[in-house]
């Protein structure tokens, strides 16, 4: 079965790399440029895997993820944080939401998808 993936990040650059490594892989991939886009996709969609920036306009990546994890029909979905260098604290804030695995800007797409197996494996 094809994993089914929803990549969020507010940079098209980022999305289209995260996408393409995805993709190249035999992942299914979707993308959403905010939290709003994100929210909505989740619910037409319902991946199996979302990939999720923390600093985006309009919803944060931290916002996306409380309520996904309040939404009894996305709670389950593994999830991978991503963020800038620099925000110390972000990998303890991500994990206490509920976030699966972590990811600091920039990183190879050999970690990428190192990352999406490992969460993935112990999502299933």
């Amino acid at each position: 079965m094809g994993y089914r993936v929803l990549v969020v990040d507010d940079s098209e650059v980022l999305r289209k790399i995260v996408s393409f490594n995805l993709t190249r892989e035999g992942y299914s991939v979707d993308e959403a440029k905010d939290g709003k886009e994100a929210l909505e996709k989740l619910q037409q969609i319902k991946p199996d895997l979302v990939i999720l920036d923390i600093m985006m306009p309009y919803i944060d990546g931290f916002e996306v993820l409380k309520r996904m994890r309040k939404d009894p029909e996305l709670a389950h979905i593994p999830v991978i944080m991503l963020t800038a260098k620099g925000g110390e604290d972000d990998p303890k804030t991500a994990l206490e939401l509920g976030a699966n695995g972590f990811l600091t800007k920039p990183f190879s797409p050999i970690k990428l998808l190192e990352e999406v197996r490992r969460v993935i494996q112990y999502g299933t």
